[in-house]
């Protein structure tokens, strides 16, 4: 029997599947399993979450993966889909552009602001670790590694502000892009090294404390990522 639904998961006799006790921790590190292996390219747009081969390479309940595939979808990186079940989301173009203009928003002033407390606590040697890690990439592509140490780079960005909403936010508008990058291979080596220009010329905003510079070189960044990232051959939707 095939569970491709969620729906379908509910109606399954329970011999079918390996009971679990359902619990928070179940749930969490099924939902984040499944996040890193969409952000990871594991998991790609358009492709299908089976619940069946899930329940049974993950050994959990079917409770449990309904619950983790709510999260996905919060996260904006699932969608459930009316007879096809859980579906790695694919974005549009207007999408990706609506997206991009708020993290111009929200990255912008983080920047920013990060600018501006540089210097209390360890934030510089924090920043600093994450910049030289990211620079590895210059002399020795690793795309895979890269889209790691990217997402770090905004992370510690964000995680200077100390501002908790400001973080919830941001993540919530960097999942579903990351993923769509995930999908080019052609000219990788030129993505990366101008991506990790653009994030020297961020760098160099926040660590000389220049709030202005550090927001226009953010701001420019995103929407150079942006730029690239709609005219894809990736975007076009899976036939």
């Amino acid at each position: 029997m095939n569970y491709e639904s969620i729906d379908q998961l509910d109606d399954a006799p329970q011999a079918a599947i390996e009971p679990l006790l359902r619990t928070g921790e179940t749930v969490d590190r099924t939902a984040d399993l499944l996040k890193q292996q969409i952000l990871e390219g594991r998991l790609v747009p358009g492709q299908r979450l089976i619940s069946r081969d899930l329940i049974e390479e993950l050994g959990i309940g079917r409770g449990s993966l309904r619950e983790a595939f709510r999260r996905l979808v919060a996260d904006g990186l699932v969608d459930l889909i009316p007879n096809r079940g859980a579906v790695v989301r694919h974005l549009s173009v207007d999408e990706i552009a609506n997206l991009y203009q708020v993290r111009e928003a929200l990255e912008g002033f983080a920047a920013r602001r990060a600018a501006e407390v540089i210097d209390q606590g360890d934030n510089r040697a924090r920043f600093t670790e994450v910049l030289e890690r990211g620079r590895r990439h210059f002399t020795h592509p690793d795309f895979q590694a890269f889209v790691v140490d990217n997402r770090q780079f905004h992370r510690i960005i964000v995680d200077m502000c100390n501002n908790p909403q400001l973080s919830e936010l941001i993540d919530r508008y960097q999942l579903p892009v990351f993923m769509i990058q995930l999908r080019q291979r052609i000219g990788v080596d030129a993505i990366v090294r101008n991506s990790l220009a653009e994030h020297e010329a961020i760098a160099a905003g926040i660590l000389a404390g220049d709030p202005d510079a550090a927001s226009k070189a953010m701001r420019q960044h995103l929407w150079h990522s942006a730029d690239a990232l709609v005219k894809l051959p990736a975007l076009k939707p899976p036939k």
